[in-house]
């Protein structure tokens, strides 16, 4: 209904506008077929600015973030910063849901491993006025052995608000992660004892086998504010969109440890002690670091290129103050 009224009054304007010149008639044409791409063009802009559409994401990510895709919080928490590869596959529909389907894939010394994979359903509400507000829900899949590079999380949920629609915005991000690991250690260990009828020191030396079962729940809460910046790009169908956020990270965790193993003399192989422990580590909420994210995006038509560079301040006592993190991603809109 909109295009053939477009069409129609466009043909007029262009109709009286030619009869107004002191001209010949027959020197100025219409071209229909011309308008009509040209209104086809401006419906499809208009149709894009008036609701989201659904659309299907290929994208292939490099860099050095194994934890979560989505989740500052726990990417802030790697012990190493290996370089990983992620390639991602999702839906989004239009009404706000999407799906997605990640691999983790770790390469060190020279070999490429799988370390493990991801889905998430997510759910975002964009069409307020002032706010918007969205939720996803990730299930981490690999390895039950842990590994320093992996994420130890089964489960991460994550939740944000966000207001203003001009470019300066703000908004907070509340996240929920758990999870269950083992870890296996074998180890020669020693103490000193003393003889008791020669009162000399003698070292003892045995083998300690150790299961642990960890089972480990966070709760974060990131403030922030970013600056939403759109550019003109280099030709007529790119745009540059950068977004540099500055965020505080707080967080506490509740750690239990389900410990078994046996400890077996050196000389004495045959016999062992078996024990069986458990205990809990509990930390209090608290702000652990400061965090700077500077998120830069090239749209050229369907095809964009996404690098992330995040800088980490540890608020708390530690020798290791600052980190970074990075990653690149491209890929395809469709």
């Amino acid at each position: 209904m909109l295009k053939p009224l477009i069409l129609f009054l466009t043909i007029c304007s262009s109709w009286f506008s030619v009869n107004a010149q002191e001209t010949k008639t027959d020197s100025t044409s219409i071209n229909v077929d011309s308008l009509e791409r040209e209104i086809d063009a401006f419906l499809d802009l208009y149709d894009s600015l008036k609701a989201p559409r659904s659309y299907l994401l290929l994208s292939l990510g490099v860099g050095n973030t194994q934890f979560s895709v989505r989740n500052v919080a726990l990417n802030a928490q790697q012990s190493v910063a290996n370089l990983s590869i992620t390639p991602t596959i999702g839906y989004y529909h239009k009404s706000g849901f999407g799906i997605t389907y990640n691999n983790y894939l770790l390469v060190e010394k020279g070999k490429t491993e799988l370390l493990q994979h991801a889905v998430t359903g997510s759910y975002d509400y964009l069409k307020g006025e002032h706010a918007s507000f969205g939720i996803s829900y990730t299930r981490f899949f690999g390895k039950k052995e842990f590994v320093n590079a992996s994420s130890p999380y089964d489960n991460d949920v994550l939740a944000y608000v966000q207001f203003g629609k001009n470019k300066l915005q703000g908004g907070a991000m509340l996240g929920f992660s758990g999870g269950r690991y083992r870890e296996t250690l074998q180890y020669l260990d020693s103490q000193q004892i003393r003889m008791p009828l020669t009162n000399q020191l003698v070292t003892q030396y045995y083998y300690v086998s150790d299961t642990s079962d960890v089972l480990i729940r966070d709760l974060s809460f990131i403030p922030y504010v970013r600056y939403n910046l759109v550019l003109d790009g280099i030709g007529k169908k790119d745009y540059f969109n950068l977004q540099p956020t500055l965020m505080v990270i707080g967080s506490r965790s509740n750690v239990t440890i389900d410990s078994k193993g046996s400890i077996r003399q050196r000389r004495l192989l045959d016999r062992s002690r078996n024990y069986s422990e458990t205990y809990s580590q509990k930390s209090a909420f608290q702000f652990q670091s400061v965090g700077l994210q500077l998120d830069a995006t090239w749209y050229i038509g369907k095809f964009f290129l996404n690098p992330q560079v995040y800088f980490d301040y540890y608020l708390l006592s530690g020798e290791n103050k600052w980190s970074a993190l990075y990653s690149v991603q491209t890929g395809f809109m469709f």
